[in-house]
């Protein structure tokens, strides 16, 4: 039997998923850092809907890491996916309408990745649970 890189091994995890196991701490640091730009926004420019978007997207992107690491690692990833999709979308026209880079290039960037990512692993346990 495998040994486990999760200090809970889940339900679905049989050994071969461990190099997926990132997923949750990668919606962690995500969250982290949008909470950190609403906060950001915030500040610099008394701008409300900046933080609760953060705040927002932070909650979602920590339901998304406790979902994946708990027994719905599909729709924490699937969840992942939306969240990066929103906000690589939404900082996309926000660049398209400002023609400001800071923050909306590196945060849709950032975004986007998250959302490839997401889909990445969400096949990846598609296979392993098919296989």
């Amino acid at each position: 039997m495998p040994v486990s890189v999760l200090p809970h091994e889940p339900s679905w995890y049989n050994g071969r998923m461990h190099h997926h196991s990132h997923a949750g701490l990668v919606y962690l640091i995500y969250g982290v850092i949008v909470l950190l730009g609403g906060i950001y926004g915030y500040i610099k420019a008394q701008s409300v809907p900046s933080l609760i978007a953060g705040i927002v997207s932070a909650l979602v992107a920590l339901i998304a890491a406790i979902l994946f690491h708990g027994h719905h690692p599909r729709l924490g990833v699937a969840l992942g996916a939306v969240l990066g999709l929103v906000l690589s979308v939404f900082f996309y026209r926000r660049y398209t309408e400002t023609q400001k880079p800071m923050p909306a290039i590196p945060v849709g960037v950032l975004s986007f990745l998250i959302f490839v990512y997401s889909l990445y692993t969400y096949l990846k346990i598609h296979h392993l649970h098919s296989a």
